[in-house]
């Protein structure tokens, strides 16, 4: 209800194009997300006796992927501009490149709150998120920034979540990483990366074809 009230407002301060030029970067912010999950995250779940080494190599991984990750996204940043001959989406794409790196220190958080099943206080987190990031969305679109409010929104979304879920949850990282523990829960999670990773492509590619072969207010 809160974003669905969100939404509305913010269709009446943006243009159709702004929303466009959000959705030509869909598919490329989902795959990189995706790598970040890297179904290490359901791996855990489903372990029946996860470690503190476990938890703590599957978080480093998942920084060292994400900061990868949003380097690769700024990397090609410009070609992505020329590809839908749009020059905004280079700073747009480096600027959600951040949301990538920012997700993946929330991973380990909301893994342990699913394996506890504890659904209130994921709750919580998603509806005081969404709260606060449509304040600010719509507080920017109604300064004039235009399709930076969606980035904003976003922005704050991802930040607002990481740092609630770091308050309400008891888990710290320690200083270990242990390469064997990813390898007991590669089998699984390489084939939740690979089902996570087609199912984005799909679900985004018709995105990639409808922004090149129209424009953003198309």
């Amino acid at each position: 209800m809160v974003q669905f009230v969100i939404g509305i407002v913010l269709a009446r301060l943006l243009l159709p194009e702004q929303y466009g030029l959000i959705g030509m970067l869909s598919i490329f912010m989902a795959v990189a997300q995706s790598f970040v999950n890297s179904g290490f995250g359901s791996a855990l779940i489903q372990k029946q006796d996860v470690t503190h080494i476990d938890t703590c190599s599957v978080f480093y991984f998942n920084i060292l992927v994400g900061i990868v990750a949003a380097i690769v996204l700024c990397a090609i940043a410009p070609f992505i501009a020329v590809f839908y001959n749009q020059p905004i989406l280079t700073p747009l794409t480096r600027a959600m490149s951040v949301i990538i790196v920012i997700n993946s220190f929330a991973l380990i958080q909301t893994s342990l709150l699913n394996k506890r099943i504890d659904f209130k206080t994921s709750t919580k987190v998603s509806l005081t998120a969404s709260l606060t990031s449509g304040v600010v969305g719509i507080g920017v679109a109604y300064s004039g920034f235009g399709v930076w409010s969606l980035v904003a929104q976003q922005l704050v979304a991802s930040i607002v979540t990481a740092a609630l879920l770091w308050i309400l949850n008891s888990w710290r990282p320690a200083w270990v990483f242990s390469f064997s523990s990813l390898r007991s829960m590669f089998g699984f999670g390489s084939r939740l990366l690979l089902s996570g990773l087609l199912n984005q492509i799909f679900a985004n590619i018709y995105l990639l074809v409808i922004g090149k072969a129209y424009s953003a207010t198309d």
